[in-house]
């Protein structure tokens, strides 16, 4: 297996049926506060779903960043209003997808806290890869397997980030990509025990590797199919069958 391609690979692995059906997504990047400090967005206006990703309490270490999920009550003449759920309450945000401002609405005495309105760009939908990642993820694919309910399996060859995701609780592990071909992706995937994984394309397969000496634990192959690529608002839709 080849080392890490270049454009035309990843090129390769992105050109899927699917991929149109993620674009119907859209995210922003927003940047507010001394110093400016991104946040981000995913909507699906279709569903009226939206996740926002709070801005890092640490810059340089991109620490400090969680995902809310929450609801869009409209989206009418170029803007969108939603409510995120955020203990102990409720906020509610307005973007202007014209204007490209996010508006967080004050008070009526600005005293206590005035209207802020931040600028914002907007991007391809984010992977679920770019979370609490500082660059953000610019081709990832994602398959699904069908063995034991579901599972998924998010790779991006050019930073090397993979994500696996099981069951209905939605548990995740992290892992890397090692290797990659035209028609392969290998991974290391951080489970309990870290575990080698080998996608092929060609033969639609996910292949993980067994451990020596551990019959709990031998070699497998499942079918599986390339999807459209996760999405951040996965956070928010939860495990899907």
């Amino acid at each position: 297996m080849g080392r890490f391609g270049g454009l035309a690979l990843i090129a390769f692995l992105t050109l899927t049926p699917d991929y149109a059906a993620a674009a119907e997504l859209s995210s922003v990047r927003c940047e507010g506060g001394v110093p400016g400090r991104p946040y981000f967005a995913t909507f699906d206006v279709d569903a009226k779903t939206i996740v926002f990703e709070t801005p890092p309490i640490n810059i340089d270490t991109n620490f400090g960043i969680n995902a809310h999920s929450g609801e869009i009550i409209s989206a009418t003449d170029g803007k969108i209003e939603f409510m995120l759920r955020v203990y102990p309450g409720k906020i509610d945000l307005i973007f202007d997808r014209i204007k490209k401002t996010m508006t967080w609405p004050g008070f009526d005495d600005p005293t206590f806290r005035p209207t802020l309105t931040h600028q914002c760009t907007i991007t391809p939908p984010r992977s679920i890869l770019s979370f609490r990642v500082r660059d953000p993820i610019q081709h990832p694919i994602s398959v699904r397997c069908e063995d034991a309910g579901y599972m998924y399996f998010t790779m991006d060859v050019a930073s090397k980030q993979a994500l696996f995701e099981r069951g209905q609780e939605a548990r995740g592990f992290r892992g890397e990509v090692t290797d990659a071909s035209q028609d392969e992706v290998m991974l290391l995937m951080n489970f309990d025990v870290p575990r080698r994984i080998v996608w092929s394309r060609m033969s639609k397969t996910i292949t993980i590797e067994g451990i020596t000496g551990d019959a709990a634990r031998p070699r497998t192959v499942i079918q599986c199919e390339e999807v459209p690529p996760r999405t951040m608002i996965e956070v928010y839709r939860g495990p899907q069958r």
